[in-house]
């Protein structure tokens, strides 16, 4: 198998390292290696490129971003500038070339921008995916047979750490990789040092409740409640589901199948995006279509 050859953009973020020390230390996908990266913005308590590409063995340090495109398989746009405000710009050119791309949570700020890239990766038939890493959950994967074993879902709660739109993509992750997709409205609660999600999915589908806590410990948490049965998941292997990340993105680059359905990572956008909304007009109730209608 001959080397899959991925460049790393962005290291204003721990996932840099992370991915740096899955692929080219620890091999968690085989023939795949990172050997160019970008610096761009920088901080304080995160490596720089050149400690960053001395540690883990990556061959290069590139001026630009774009600069060794046309010697890239998988590119792994990870710069977390403006809370992932410079994803889909960063990704654009790649895109454009052909080359595939995974972009870091969440993939964009702005849901227009998303959709623009995703329409440009079918028009170039570029395959495109962006998630967090808590959708490759091991727990969860080791968990879905005792899932399925619920019975028709009644309840899901799901919890993680940090502010809405940028942390909560964990949480509301975790549950669409339970669960899945077709939520139909949102309605957020929010304090200072929390927020409180309600969730309705469509066609008499389980309520959802995502809470992010700013004030409780860095945690990862998933109930579950069914007609048969209620069961509790613990998320705790970062490495777990970095790795499963990692494989995904490098899977997607040698079939040319993104591992998640466009559809589905913009619906996910579309109820952080309505949770926003809600919060700002004192907790109404917002539908996820009219937020993908661009309403």
């Amino acid at each position: 198998m001959s080397e899959l050859r991925v460049g790393l953009v962005g290291v204003n973020t721990s996932h840099a390292g992370a991915f740096a020390r899955l692929l080219n230390e620890r091999e968690v996908a085989p023939g795949a290696r990172v050997t160019w990266v970008w610096g761009g913005e920088l901080r304080s308590d995160q490596p720089d490129a050149p400690t960053l590409a001395a540690k883990y063995d990556i061959p290069e340090v590139v001026a630009e971003p774009t600069d060794r495109i046309g010697d890239t398989d998988l590119v792994l746009v990870v710069d977390d500038t403006g809370g992932g405000a410079n994803h889909v710009p960063l990704a654009r050119p790649f895109v454009e070339a052909g080359v595939p791309a995974f972009l870091d949570k969440p993939m964009a700020v702005d849901l227009a921008a998303a959709k623009e890239l995703f329409e440009l990766a079918a028009a170039k038939g570029t395959p495109v995916t962006s998630s967090s890493a808590l959708r490759y959950a091991v727990e969860l994967a080791a968990e879905k047979d005792g899932i399925a074993e619920l019975g028709a879902l009644s309840s899901v709660v799901s919890v993680g750490p940090g502010e809405w739109y940028y942390y909560g993509v964990h949480a509301v992750e975790q549950l669409y990789a339970a669960v899945g997709g077709g939520v139909e409205w949102v309605q957020r609660f929010t304090w200072p040092d929390r927020d409180v999600a309600v969730m309705s999915y469509a066609d008499g589908g389980p309520t959802a409740v995502v809470q992010t806590l700013r004030d409780a410990a860095y945690r990862f948490h998933l109930t579950m409640y069914g007609a048969e049965d209620m069961h509790a998941v613990r998320i705790a292997d970062f490495d777990g589901f970095y790795a499963g990340q990692a494989r995904a993105a490098v899977e997607m680059a040698r079939t040319g199948t993104p591992p998640i359905r466009p559809e589905e990572t913009l619906e996910l956008l579309a109820v952080l995006r309505a949770g926003v909304l809600s919060a700002e007009r004192d907790g109404a109730r917002v539908s996820v279509a009219s937020v993908l209608a661009g309403d």
